[in-house]
């Protein structure tokens, strides 16, 4: 899969995304600490502040150093020990990743050590989760995410690659996301969408919405709006802008305004006097 297609699929799937940060915690390790080879339905991350140790993930070894960030997937064995006579001092925390009933590390496969970071604004995020996680407000949930999501994007910032096989469900959404781009100022119905997939269109509609975490139809409306709102940057016509979309200009403005709270005009209003502003 080109890289590009790859990237936007990605973008697709992350637009679902749902995370929640099961416990947190900062930890002291003293002598010959060690994990034995466990599976987990919940990931892992590991930041190493101090001390060194050896980690084993699908047969492949890493060495641990301090500024290391570290993810574990689920669904996966990994055996951790540390060096003896070490102080080993790390945050860790263990967490979901999901869209729709899969996990994200089950669809895309990032890489599991990754240095040279803010060691500050890694303990920063972490200290943020630890201190959300003990809180019982209800604002204490989106806290815990937030700093979640900061410290994934550092994973997402590097090289990935699909886990999925040429005849999973999840590739044939990709194709069925790229059709969608390219096509997005056409009529396009969720049959000619389950063509694609060669799934019948019931089937496709559930299979879709376990993929991304909504229906065809939603899915399709959201883009359009996104793609809108990149175009009402410009100069041209509204009405340009709503066939380019592929939404009928008697429907255009009322849809802008359900899922942007303003009307096209008002958004390029807004657009060109936040532009003057800076």
């Amino acid at each position: 899969m080109a890289v590009e297609v790859l990237e936007n699929s990605l973008r697709s799937i992350l637009t679902n995304l749902h995370v929640d940060v099961i416990v947190s915690k900062e930890q002291h390790i003293c002598d010959d600490w060690e994990r034995d080879n466990k599976v987990h339905s919940f990931n892992r991350l590991y930041y190493i502040v101090s001390g060194r140790g050896v980690l084993e993930s699908d047969g492949v070894t890493y060495n641990l150093h301090p500024g290391q960030l570290i993810l574990l997937p689920c669904h996966s064995a990994q055996k951790i020990s540390i060096d003896s006579g070490q102080n080993f001092h790390k945050y860790w925390c263990h967490f979901t990743a999901r869209v729709g009933n899969r996990d994200l590390f089950e669809m895309y496969r990032f890489p599991v050590s990754i240095d040279k970071l803010d060691c500050s604004e890694i303990e920063a995020w972490f200290q943020h989760m630890i201190l959300s996680n003990d809180d019982p407000s209800p604002a204490s949930i989106l806290k815990a995410r937030a700093s979640l999501l900061s410290l994934l994007s550092q994973f997402l910032e590097q090289n990935f690659e699909e886990i999925s096989d040429p005849l999973s469900a999840t590739r044939k959404m990709h194709c069925v996301l790229q059709y969608i781009e390219q096509h997005l100022d056409q009529k396009i119905t969720v049959e000619q969408l389950a063509g694609i997939a060669h799934y019948h269109p019931n089937y496709f509609i559930r299979a879709f919405h376990t993929t991304l975490g909504c229906s065809p139809i939603q899915y399709m409306k959201r883009l359009r709006i996104d793609k809108a709102r990149k175009l009402l940057a410009s100069d041209q016509p509204i009405g340009s802008i709503a066939l380019a979309v592929g939404i009928e200009q008697h429907n255009f403005s009322t849809l802008f305004k359900t899922y942007t709270g303003f009307s096209p005009r008002e958004f390029r209003r807004m657009l060109k006097h936040e532009g003057k502003s800076s």
